[in-house]
């Protein structure tokens, strides 16, 4: 079994992560400075994505983006303090017009600061204004899961990805929610991703396979979700 981690992060290296089928990860780094710090750490397969820098290294983004150095950029609307109102902003803030990369959304909603807990209507504009584009939602939306699925499902260029919700909400109500939208939503846009080290990768593995079978989902359709997607979505630019 090959598997594909395409949201894990750094924490004193990347060594601890010990699925053993892991052929390939999308380590996503939240600062310039812990990319430049840590880029070095990731083995060879591994992808590296990045917080959009909007103050520090503009520049430094743009062309680590442009040469391919990175796979995706990352929209982190709790670390960028990016309220609704920023949103019709983002594609010049956030260099949308300078990379045609791939844009991790983070969508689990937490904390008391609302003003800055992501925006659905936000992501909606983007995907719009950017129909050649991949836009991955990270955690497939947390608490408001069954609302990402049901209004993002007309957006051809929308991909989710699992991590972190599988372990967080199975014993929720919100288990039921995340079920139907893997069942329902086009297996080429579904992700395995962990979050590690805050998630278990290999619970998270375990609690997906539960649901590949309670769905009945085939050879094909596993192999999708656990590591084709990625490895065609994050390339590894080495």
């Amino acid at each position: 079994m090959k598997i594909f981690d395409c949201h894990t992060h750094i924490d004193n290296g990347i060594k601890p992560y010990n699925i053993a089928q892991v052929v390939s990860k999308n380590v996503i780094f939240n600062s310039v400075a812990s990319y430049k710090e840590q880029r070095d750490a990731l083995d060879k397969s591994d992808c590296a994505s990045l917080v959009f820098d909007c103050f520090d290294n503009p520049d430094f983004v743009i062309r680590e983006a442009n040469s391919r150095n990175i796979s995706a950029l990352k929209i982190h609307s709790r670390l960028q303090r990016l309220s609704v109102d920023d949103y019709p902003f983002i594609s010049d803030k956030l260099f949308l017009t300078h990379s045609d990369l791939p844009v991790i959304i983070d969508a689990f909603y937490y904390g008391d600061e609302l003003e800055f807990n992501p925006s659905l209507s936000g992501v909606i504009m983007l995907a719009r204004q950017h129909r050649d584009r991949p836009f991955v939602i990270a955690h497939c939306g947390g608490y408001e899961i069954l609302k990402y699925f049901f209004h993002l499902r007309p957006l051809p260029n929308i991909y989710y990805d699992l991590s972190f919700s599988l372990q967080y909400l199975r014993d929720s109500s919100l288990y039921t929610d995340l079920v139907k939208l893997i069942k329902y939503t086009d297996k080429s846009k579904v992700m395995f991703g962990s979050d590690y080290p805050l998630a278990d990768p290999n619970l998270q593995l375990e609690i997906l396979l539960g649901v590949f079978d309670e769905l009945k989902l085939s050879t094909q359709e596993r192999e999708k979700i656990l590591f084709r997607n990625a490895e065609s979505l994050f390339a590894p630019p080495f």
